[in-house]
């Protein structure tokens, strides 16, 4: 079997952050089932470090898949707190190329990736199935944990799934591909 047509996702674990300090900004900064954009998150001085792991883990991404002439830069980010209704809905993000999502406190919960092959799937049953495989499954599930970060295409259809009262944190992050790198 020869797998055609693969998309991948990069899963790290960031040890290095300080995780306390970007949750108690998000609880009080909480923007639940409003407008994700808290324009400063790019530019306040308590992200810089975070930002700049974000970034090169992109890059790192981007030029396993592609190659180094392009780079990656960070162009919108924003943060969620708990069971929100706008990312519990299947959604892209298609005005960016990569999108990556941290988690400073998370139990519980997990992102969810659909299958963009879905057309494929279409006749099969459930019968046919003994255990799905890249072939065969609808979707792909992440446990998120603290201190995960995942990097995934921003056009791959993804959700979230929490406890309906969940403490969950998340800082997300797009980013573009821009000119050659210097």
């Amino acid at each position: 079997m020869i797998p055609i047509f693969s998309t991948g996702i990069s899963k790290y674990k960031l040890e290095s952050i300080n995780n306390a300090e970007l949750r108690d900004y998000v609880v009080k900064n909480s923007n639940v089932n409003k407008a994700k954009e808290n324009g400063d998150i790019l530019q306040n001085s308590l992200f810089t470090e975070l930002n700049k792991v974000i970034e090169q883990k992109m890059n790192d991404h981007y030029h396993e898949i592609y190659n180094d002439r392009y780079k990656v830069e960070l162009s919108e980010a924003w943060s969620n707190y708990g069971n929100d209704d706008i990312i519990t809905m299947p959604h892209i993000h298609p005005a960016t190329f990569l999108s990556a999502v941290y988690y400073p406190q998370a139990e519980n919960g997990e992102i969810v990736f659909v299958n963009p092959m879905a057309g494929l799937l279409s006749k099969q049953h459930g019968d046919m199935i003994d255990q799905h495989s890249p072939y065969t499954s609808e979707y792909y599930s992440v446990a998120t944990k603290r201190c995960d970060l995942i990097i995934f295409s921003s056009m791959l259809m993804h959700l979230v799934r929490c406890p309906k009262q969940s403490n969950r944190v998340s800082i997300a992050y797009n980013g573009v591909i821009n000119d050659k790198k210097e």
